[in-house]
């Protein structure tokens, strides 16, 4: 036995009570140094694919964002990533892996592939409409009838029926929760639409992105196979979320959610807010961050129709509707409350919609009158007037022979009128005379054919009897009909006129007072005419 360490004396009673074996054995389980091996640092590539595999584990099998969200958050820090990593960006690569998982990424498919797979196709829940096994989006401003529209749309697939002309819905169970509106609201709907005692219906007052009530909602579908689920609202129900709907996170929320209601083999119907903005419409509308809309394959946005002036018109019961999605076509119309309560119909595309209300628009913008037009129009009766005497009626005076500025306005004033159709014009000799429109079209029409003023006038007049004649002249022919006065009978002063015309009875009273009107004087043709061509102006 070698000496032992630290004995200097040796004693054979200890060596005979087995001390010094002991002692030896004590001294052999000791180690030799102290080990000085710590912690392991990753370099920085393998502390980053590190960290990417784990984003990929946890997306897959976690489904509590919240949960999952502390989790990646204490890895890059235990990883020293936290100075390159920020929450922002940790949510960009879950939604990043939850697309590879579900396959949203390159994958090349050869023709042998495609030969061997089953012909894809979209099913649809309500044709060109809402798509079945996907997430849908009905976008709108606060109390412009989002949720009508969504319980409109579940009532037609619990019974089946038609939506908006897009055909008839497939048959299916909803669940409905309305955590954004009152249970007295809630009823008011369901029972104009007649289903609020359907079997078919489940009701959910209140919804939370939690685990338990996530479990709760998949544990419905399952119970009611294909169930369209409805929910009221996004901003509602993510209250409790620490991500609001302009962080990036709420699409991973959105995406977690819309996995799973498909994944249970349901249809998710989401009710979501869209921003102020009057002029935006479909998906660029909806409020929040752009992963809301990334998220659905169907945007329905519902909007205020736009009044005259192009701004929202909250009075008008009609409603515009947008579609924008990723199956079907889209569609953009003008819907409007069914005969039933509660039901919706469609008017018009809103082109053609808005076509019609911009030629009202201009209509109406034609049909109004100046001032000087309004004097005008009241100044005109059933007798034919010359634009000089017009003028005098309303003031105007008749300078320079009716070339300065107001003779002219009045001019052009009857003329719009003529063209507006408030007044008549005819042509009387070299000068246009006018009077009010009259409402009977069934007189025919007396053309009077007056020889310019150097004539000093005639008592000649020629009536063209355009149809209905009866005699020896064909209809085209025109007839003068002139009675000359004979001197001396009293007839000198005032000449007779004939009129000839055939009349229905209904119309004989109105041309009998047309007829005893006395004749138009022929004046100098002064408005017609150059300063050379009328000698009373010479």
């Amino acid at each position: 036995m070698g000496a032992i360490p630290g004995d200097e004396h040796f004693s054979p009673s200890k060596a005979k009570d087995g001390y010094y074996n002991k002692l030896l054995k004590i001294q052999l389980k000791k180690p030799k140094h102290k080990s000085k091996r710590g912690k392991r640092k990753l370099g920085f590539s393998k502390a980053v694919a590190c960290f990417d595999r784990c984003v990929v584990i946890q997306a897959k099998r976690e489904r509590n964002s919240l949960r999952r969200r502390a989790r990646l958050l204490n890895l890059a820090k235990a990883l020293d990533l936290s100075s390159c990593l920020n929450r922002q960006e940790i949510a960009q690569r879950v939604l990043e892996a939850k697309d590879q998982q579900q396959g949203h990424c390159f994958q090349l498919l050869s023709a042998a592939d495609r030969l061997g797979m089953k012909a894809p196709s979209v099913v649809w829940l309500i044709r060109d409409a809402v798509p079945a096994g996907d997430l849908t989006i009905i976008g709108g401003r606060p109390k412009v009838g989002k949720t009508r529209l969504a319980v409109s749309i579940a009532a037609a697939v619990l019974k089946g029926g038609d939506f908006l002309g897009f055909g008839v819905a497939a048959t299916r169970p909803v669940v409905l929760v309305t955590d954004d509106q009152a249970d007295g609201d809630t009823y008011s709907m369901l029972q104009a639409l007649q289903v609020w005692d359907h079997p078919g219906l489940k009701w959910s007052r209140h919804f939370r992105f939690t685990e338990s009530d996530i479990q709760g909602l998949l544990d419905a579908i399952k119970a009611n196979p294909g169930a369209l689920v409805v929910i009221d609202s996004l901003r509602s129900v993510s209250r409790s979320l620490p991500a609001g709907e302009n962080d990036p996170e709420i699409g991973a929320y959105l995406y977690d959610l819309k996995q799973a209601v498909i994944d249970a083999g349901g249809t998710l119907l989401l009710i979501h807010h869209c921003n102020k903005a009057a002029d935006l419409v479909g998906v660029e509308a909806l409020s929040g961050h752009n992963t809301i809309a990334g998220a659905a394959n169907t945007v329905l946005t519902l909007h205020y129709c736009p009044d005259a002036n192009g701004k929202p018109d909250k009075t008008n019961p009609q409603r515009r509707l947008v579609r924008e999605a990723r199956s079907g076509e889209g569609c953009d119309l003008v819907i409007d409350r069914g005969a039933t309560a509660g039901t919706y119909r469609r008017v018009a595309v809103f082109d053609q919609w808005q076509q019609q209300i911009n030629d009202a628009k201009e209509a109406s913008k034609a049909d109004r009158l100046s001032e000087i037009q309004e004097k005008v129009l009241e100044t005109l009766s059933n007798a034919w007037m010359t634009r000089r005497q017009v003028c005098e009626a309303i003031g105007v005076d008749w300078g320079d022979r009716g070339r300065a500025k107001e003779p002219k306005q009045v001019g052009r004033s009857l003329q719009r009128l003529v063209g507006l159709k408030k007044a008549e014009s005819r042509r009387a000799g070299v000068e246009d005379t006018y009077r009010l429109a009259l409402c009977s079209k069934s007189m025919e029409t007396l053309v009077t054919l007056v020889p310019s003023s150097n004539s000093n006038g005639s008592p000649c007049h020629q009536i063209d009897q355009a149809s209905g004649d009866s005699g020896d002249n064909p209809p085209s022919t025109a007839r003068h009909h002139c009675h000359q006065p004979d001197v001396g009978s009293g007839d000198s002063e005032k000449p007779h006129y004939h009129r000839r015309a055939p009349l229905s009875p209904l119309s004989l009273p109105l041309f009998t007072a047309l007829a005893d009107q006395q004749p138009i004087p022929v004046g100098s043709g002064a408005d017609a005419f150059d300063d050379g061509d009328d000698p009373a102006w010479g």
